[in-house]
């Protein structure tokens, strides 16, 4: 049975999704009432080198004291989706310090206090627990609805280690392998049919 639309379910974009902004993609859903637009993530569209599209000292900014290097930044920073690229959102998992954040699912807030997270980074260890997003993905009342009955996109229950997962060009495969049966062959699919 398919994860119910709310916020914290994924949508994973299925082979016959045709458009390319979203192939092989998941979108953690953040937002969704019935007669409001739907918000939504792009989790593993990291920016990686695009990080140097935006402006280094808004960047900066935002990472002080987070312990990245520039050249690291491309593992904190994903592109969230086609609409408003220079918007920023960002998700956390850091129950003591959620504060103003919106939760999005049990450990898992969007938003919130900056810099408490940015004092708790320091004592954090290896795992991530933060990642920014710029920009994110809509869908007017109706719109998503009407995509997942043609079948461009598969609900699945958030899992926030894969949210936080260090491998996004895994994420894809690896949240279709969690869902078993059919799916699992899907996953293994080629992106270039050639390659078959």
């Amino acid at each position: 049975m398919p994860a119910p639309l709310e916020p914290g379910t994924f949508l994973i974009a299925s082979l016959g999704l045709e458009d390319p902004a979203f192939s092989r993609t998941i979108v953690l859903i953040l937002q969704h009432m019935p007669d409001e637009v739907t918000l939504g993530v792009v989790l593993n569209r990291p920016l990686g080198e695009r990080a140097k599209l935006y402006p280094r000292e808004e960047l900066d900014r935002l990472t002080l004291g987070m312990g990245r290097e520039s050249a690291g930044r491309g593992e904190m920073f994903y592109q969230g989706g086609p609409v408003e690229p220079g918007s920023l959102i960002f998700l956390h998992r850091v129950e003591h310090l959620r504060g103003e954040a919106t939760p999005i699912r049990p450990g898992l807030f969007a938003g919130g206090d900056l810099d408490s997270l940015r004092e708790y980074r320091a004592g954090a260890g290896e795992s991530p627990f933060l990642r920014f997003f710029l920009g994110y993905s809509e869908w007017q009342p109706g719109q998503l609805e009407s995509e997942i009955a043609l079948g461009a996109w598969i609900l699945a229950p958030g899992d926030l280690d894969l949210i936080f997962s260090d491998d996004p060009g895994a994420m894809w495969q690896q949240a279709l392998i969690a869902l078993g049966g059919k799916y699992v062959p899907m996953s293994f699919i080629p992106e270039d049919p050639t390659l078959n």
